[in-house]
């Protein structure tokens, strides 16, 4: 199961709607509808924000990497990048 869906899946079961949940995260509907659909990258605080509205643990919303044939890495190149940057200047 995708993100976007775990979290649609919820906000369901708990009646909420995603005019609801944007206000509580301070954002448009539009922009909350992104979130469930995947059109936009999620910050770990906001993943612990709609966790926390929705009253359910973080780990009910990611995807069970076991089952999952494809895991998302992107970005990590850029934060190898910077650790390594960031490395660097300790041992400098």
């Amino acid at each position: 199961m995708q993100f976007g869906n775990a979290i649609r899946i919820q906000r369901v079961i708990k009646g909420y709607s995603q005019e609801y949940m944007a206000s509580r995260l301070n954002i448009s509907q539009n922009a909350y509808s992104k979130l469930e659909r995947e059109e936009t990258e999620l910050s770990v605080r906001r993943i612990y924000e709609i966790a926390e509205i929705l009253e359910v643990s973080v780990y009910q919303l990611l995807p069970d990497v076991r089952s999952s044939s494809v895991v998302n890495l992107s970005g990590l190149g850029r934060w190898v990048i910077k650790s390594k940057s960031f490395f660097n200047t300790l041992f400098d």
